[in-house]
């Protein structure tokens, strides 16, 4: 589905690079290292397609983020917007240094309803989209 969506989307992008279905390990291991458990969607994509180098990060580089996002949380521990990182699932980016999430709340569920995007220069989140499939038909449309 996400695979098909992508290659319809981005016929004319030369830079978006399919990469093969991530293994079931794999992401049981990403699931483990964030600290969450992907939502259904995340799962699913990963199991069609490990990224896409361009919008959709893979396995590995979404617990790349998520470890970023502890020592970003470390070494600014006083500063308001690093209260937050830990709450996010980091899955995609814009490329300009924001990027596309899923948000915990403060019991640790992780709302499967919404996807964010979060602004580094503003250090805030909002809504982007209410699943997978819309986030990258408005990304790739240039609508976010």
């Amino acid at each position: 589905m996400y695979r098909e969506l992508i290659i319809e989307l981005t016929q004319d992008n030369e830079f978006v690079k399919i990469q093969p279905p991530c293994p079931e390990y794999e992401i049981d291991g990403a699931e483990k290292a964030v600290g969450y458990p992907f939502p259904k969607e995340l799962r699913a994509l990963l199991r069609e397609l490990n990224g896409d180098k361009y919008l959709l990060l893979s396995a590995k580089e979404i617990v790349d983020q998520a470890r970023l996002n502890r020592e970003t949380q470390e070494m600014y521990s006083d500063e308001e917007f690093a209260k937050e990182l830990d709450k996010f699932i980091f899955f995609a980016t814009n490329g300009c240094g924001d990027y596309y999430c899923y948000r915990a709340d403060s019991d640790g569920i992780i709302d499967e309803t919404a996807i964010y995007i979060w602004e580094h220069e503003e250090f805030c989140w909002k809504q982007v989209a209410a699943s997978m499939a819309e986030l990258i038909t408005r990304y790739y449309n240039d609508e976010i």
